[in-house]
């Protein structure tokens, strides 16, 4: 039961938990300097509520890039749920990434009219030439790579999007020039089809 001093009851023992950055730390010690400072800015203005478990999660992942296991704990302690319940919450949309991602964000449609048009074996190529599986991030931080179900964009397949482009009619070759300027600093775009307006 919460009081109006931002306090948290619990009916079982009746013992008060504040619902601030003090109480995002608890006991399980101190959590990352990065997700610290987004609670105390942005975190701790969420109601204490499970409504706010699903916005809270999104606000963490824009201003972190990800949801770190730190960022799980201070909404948990904040909302005054186990930490299971919001981890449950998170895993179950697709929305919400775990790990740290690259500094390019590489995601190939994977569906049907993309599929037909090559982008298994797009998608294929791409995990051999960086060494990583979808989900995952290249050991220098540089590229993830992820695949979705589609992005309705099926006249263009095979789509691939780089950080915000969309990037059409994508083939292996082409997308080795895209991610070999990635690799070298480069801006401008080599992809056949080049970037979609």
């Amino acid at each position: 039961m919460k009081n109006s001093e931002g306090r948290v009851s619990s009916e079982k023992t009746g013992r008060m938990l504040t619902t601030d950055a003090r109480n995002a730390r608890g006991a399980g010690g101190r959590l990352d300097p990065e997700v610290e400072r987004w609670f105390a800015t942005a975190g701790a203005a969420f109601p204490s509520s499970r409504s706010s478990i699903i916005p809270m999660l999104q606000a963490a992942q824009t201003a972190l890039g990800y949801l770190p296991r730190d960022a799980m704990r201070a909404i948990a302690r904040h909302l005054v749920v186990p930490p299971a319940l919001v981890e449950g919450v998170a895993s179950f949309y697709s929305q919400f990434r775990f790990n740290k991602p690259g500094l390019h964000r590489v995601t190939v449609c994977t569906g049907t009219a993309c599929y037909v048009r090559g982008s298994g074996k797009l998608l294929d190529d791409l995990q051999t030439d960086l060494k990583i599986e979808s989900g995952e991030t290249t050991d220098d931080g540089a590229v993830s790579l992820e695949s979705v179900s589609c992005f309705g964009a099926c006249a263009l397949a095979p789509v691939v999007v780089l950080d915000d482009k969309v990037l059409r009619q994508q083939t292996s070759e082409s997308m080795k020039k895209v991610i070999h300027n990635l690799s070298s600093g480069s801006s401008k775009d080599s992809s056949r089809g080049g970037e979609c307006k």
